[in-house]
């Protein structure tokens, strides 16, 4: 494990450049930051590194056909962080995922994930997860249609502090979900993944995913998510076509 008390940039990616210039990174590493600066979510929209959340990288290195883990290294970051979540705060707080990767609570959204792996011919090497957790605080992010920033501490506060405490449930739960992709594939996560959605059966909009002013351009669909594929395309009622690539907004959270 290694422990940053302010990061100046994001772990994740120092240790992704570092892969990337051959470094070779022991199995299980852990990364865990107090608090930081530039870091960045998807699309690399920023992302405030506020002291008393949770701020994650993790390493694993895999050797599995890349064909058959794919969807399994992107949910198992966002499945395992939701079910530890509900786990540290014993059922009181229970977060959803919002395609793709967002934790969600009717508050607003709550954390974050990457996925980054390494293929090398049709092998996936290594992979990196990053995890964002916003425990104590919700930071300040640009405002947008699709869910404000909020703190697991809205809902319960008797998370304040907890940062340890779910530190360590979290690692003991990413080993476990790679332990599990190693010996099934993605299967079982999927699964899960499915279960923890707040998606399906819901009315979304869905906008290109290089959209920037969702006030000024229409959607290009909207309607009741009615299937999440294997590949985690979204089927949309009335729609032939599955969705891969876009924006999402659903309908209010308060209305769960």
């Amino acid at each position: 494990m290694i422990l940053i008390d302010h990061a100046p940039f994001s772990q994740f990616v120092a240790l992704q450049t570092a892969l990337r210039a051959g470094a070779v990174l022991p199995d299980g590493l852990v990364c865990l930051a107090l608090a930081g600066a530039e870091f960045r979510g998807q699309r690399r929209r920023s992302w405030a590194a506020l002291r008393g959340n949770l701020h994650l990288t993790a390493h694993y290195r895999l050797d599995l056909p890349a064909a058959s883990v794919a969807t399994g290294l992107t949910v198992l970051p966002a499945v395992v962080a939701a079910e530890s979540i509900r786990r540290a705060s014993a059922g009181r707080c229970a977060p959803g995922i919002k395609w793709i990767n967002d934790l969600v609570l009717p508050a607003g959204k709550v954390g974050g994930v990457l996925t980054a792996t390494q293929i090398e011919d049709t092998r996936a090497v290594c992979v990196l997860f990053g995890i964002g957790i916003n425990i104590d605080r919700a930071p300040p992010i640009d405002p947008t249609p699709f869910v404000p920033a909020a703190a697991l501490t809205a809902t319960d506060p008797g998370l304040r502090g907890s940062l340890p405490a779910l530190f360590a449930t979290l690692v003991a739960a990413l080993d476990d979900g790679v332990r599990t992709l190693r010996e099934t594939g993605s299967s079982d996560l999927f699964k899960r993944y499915r279960a923890l959605s707040v998606c399906l059966g819901r009315e979304v909009r869905l906008w290109p995913a290089a959209c920037a002013d969702t006030d000024r351009e229409s959607p290009m669909m909207q309607g009741r998510v009615v299937d999440i594929l294997a590949d985690l395309a979204l089927v949309l009622e009335g729609f032939p076509e599955p969705v891969r690539n876009a924006r999402l907004a659903l309908a209010p959270l308060e209305n769960w």
